[in-house]
Order: structure tokens, then sequence, then C-alpha cells
């Protein structure tokens, strides 16, 4: 009778498909697999040096940072945050205008409950995070997803949003550039976004994780800067991807501050704060040089085209460069195989894991997610060979 204790908001999500796939190349690695790990977006890099220092000090010498911190996060971090946004992304908010979350996932899942009521419903792009749908659906609300078009690059088109609107509609997610086909929103596309949230009186979420690994021509353009949307925009973003600190689990949401003041409510009675030494570590990060940040991009510029080449190589496999983000979304449908058993192929037989784009969303069928970011080229070139090895058995 145990289900009788299972509410229906749980039964409507599924299991993140990125945690399942980690948890499964763990357990196959414990059993002695040589597992190469393309499918999660955990960047293979080591937290730069002056930021574990910071982290390791913090631990040793002052006993603030292993206690509670204030709720909302450490001043010298939200201090730190206003700051960044201020210089890079041309948003202005104070301090006081800042939650630090555990990682950009808990804040989301906390927006949801403080900005969202039943019926409310939310246009999602997609293909799409597999964590937005969950974080939406127990608040109550209804993801409504709007498909990307491969030949558009995967990037979100305001037009097809526009027609999903109905007054049921409270807000916008946006994720950009995307995860998981990298698609990156041009200037013109988020200007008629802004248009469209403000004739409308939408919230917009505008999840900016990749807003450093642009590639080309596009550059990465924060929402909230636009004229007249300070005031109905949440921006969130961490340190997990830029500074490699996926594990460190420091995020943060800015906003105005009465929507942030009802998420603090929520905030200190879910998670009561941060951890004090990883949000020390993180305003270092903030305010250190950037030194690192920049080898680390410049890496990645060459992975990515590597992966491509890799990847186009493999017969019945087509992969065209993505805007941004750290994954390429090769389309795997002359292979004969769903996405899924694809998947399912070439870890069995390639000790390669990667991941179907159908657990991403309508529009991600036929397609793989597989990461690029990698210390190593080699890494990527033994992956590659496998991959080769495994398609030819097809």
């Amino acid at each position: 009778m145990s289900h009788a204790w299972r509410s229906s908001r749980v039964a409507s999500i599924s299991p993140s498909a990125t945690v399942a796939m980690t948890d499964r190349v763990k357990q196959l690695r414990a059993a002695g697999e040589n597992i190469i790990g393309l499918a999660t977006g955990t960047p293979d890099f080591d937290t730069p040096a002056y930021i574990k220092a910071a982290g390791k000090a913090a631990i040793d010498e002052d006993r603030t940072y292993v206690t509670y911190t204030q709720s909302a996060g450490l001043p010298e971090l939200r201090e730190a945050i206003a700051a960044k946004l201020a210089r890079e992304n041309n948003v202005r908010v104070n301090a006081d205008e800042v939650l630090v979350t555990i990682g950009v996932k808990q804040g989301l899942f906390t927006a949801a409950q403080a900005c969202l009521d039943s019926g409310d419903e939310v246009l999602i792009p997609t293909p799409t995070w597999v964590t937005y749908e969950a974080c939406f659906k127990l608040a109550g609300a209804t993801p409504v997803f709007v498909p990307c078009r491969a030949e558009d690059a995967f990037r979100p088109d305001p037009e097809a949003m526009a027609k999903r609107l109905t007054s049921r509609t409270r807000a916008i997610m946006l994720n950009s550039p995307g995860n998981p086909a990298g698609g990156v929103i041009t200037p013109e596309a988020m200007r008629a976004i802004a248009d469209l949230a403000m004739r409308h009186n939408l919230l917009v979420m505008s999840d900016e994780i990749y807003e450093h690994m642009v590639y080309g021509s596009l550059r990465h353009i924060s929402i909230a800067s636009l004229p007249g949307m300070a005031e109905r925009t949440l921006t969130f973003n961490g340190l997990s991807k830029t500074y490699a600190m996926t594990g460190w689990r420091v995020g943060y949401v800015a906003g105005p501050k009465e929507m942030l003041r009802n998420m603090q409510k929520i905030h200190s009675h879910s998670v009561t704060c941060a951890c004090g030494f990883s949000q020390k570590a993180a305003a270092v990060a903030l305010n250190g040089p950037q030194d690192d940040l920049h080898a680390y991009i410049r890496i990645l510029t060459e992975r990515r085209k590597q992966l491509i080449a890799g990847l186009n190589s493999i017969p019945g496999v087509r992969c065209d460069p993505p805007d941004g983000g750290i994954f390429c979304f090769p389309d795997i449908t002359e292979l004969g195989l769903s996405d899924q058993e694809c998947s399912a192929f070439f870890l069995e037989h390639a000790k390669v894991s990667t991941l179907p784009g159908s657990a991403f969303g309508p529009g991600g069928e036929g397609h793989l997610r597989i990461n690029f970011a990698r210390r190593k080229a080699s890494d990527l070139d033994i992956a590659l060979e496998r991959l080769r090895a495994a398609r030819a058995k097809l």
C-alpha cells in the first residue's frame, strides 16, 4: 500500500535522464567497464587552483564558512554577483536583489514554487533541459512546449511562441545558449521575445549557465538588460560550467525584490543556505583573474571542432555546429535506430555514454547529446574510434 503516500505531482514527472545515465556509467565503471562518459553536463576540467585554495582556506581559517551563512547568501558573494552582472551582462541589480542557491536547479524549483499557481502555463522552447518540465509540474503549472527546428539551429522562434499563448500563459522559460542543442537566441529574436513578454505581462525565467560558451559571430544577450525587462525577469546562473565547479553547488538568481523576497521564504524553509566555503570560493572566482576561463573557452572551441568533424566522418551521422554550450547534437536517423536504441547500442558496443535526444522533449527525437568539454583531445579521439567501430556492426 506504499503507493498511497505518492503525490499526484510526483506521479506526473519522470526521473532525470541525465542523472540516471550518470548513475549507470558509475555502476558500469565499478563493475570494471572502461566507459568514456560523454552524456552528462560535467566539464572534464579541474576547478582552477586559486578557487580551490580559497575553499580550503575558508574551511581552515574561519568558522564563518563552515556554519550557516545568511540564508540569501554571503554578502561578499552577492555583491560579487551584482558586480559581475553589471560588468558582463549590463544587468543592474543590488546585492539584496540576488539569492544564492544550491546550483541553478534549486533556484528554478524555488522560483516555480514562488511565482506560479496551479494551472498557469509556461512556454518552453524544445528540445530543452530535462529538469524544466519537472520544476513547473511540481509547482502545479503546465509546461507548454514550443519545438525549435534543426534547420534554424534550434534557436527559439518568437512567432511560434506567440501562437501558443493562451489566457493561462504566465511565463516564458529561456535557455541561451541552449541545452542540449546549443541554440543561441539572436538579438532580433531576443527583442521580439521581450516585446511578447511585455505585451502579455509575462514573467521571463532566463537560465544563462552557458553564457560564456558561444562560438562564431553570435554573442550572449541577457534579456533582463533590454528596456522594460528588468522588472519581469529572473536571471539564473551559476559557477558549475564556467569555473568547473559542478560539485561545489553554487548558483544564483537575480531579479525584482518582491519576487526574491517570496523565493527567500521557500529557500529559508527548504535548504536554509548554500554551503559557506563553496560560497567563499565562488566570490573569489568571480572577483579573481579570469585567465583560466579564457584558456578553457579556447580548449572548448578546439574540442567542438574536433567532435563535429569526427561525428560527420561516421556514415549515417550528421552533426551541424552548435551555436554555443558544451554539447553536439548530431542527427542519427539514418542509422536506422531510434535515439534511445542508438544511445543504448553505443553504450554497449562502443563503451561510450551519450543521451537520447528524445529525453529533451519534442524536436529532440533522432538525435544524441554528446559532451565535448574534455581536457584531452585524445579522449575524444578514442571515443570517436569506438563509435566508428560500433557503427560498422550495424
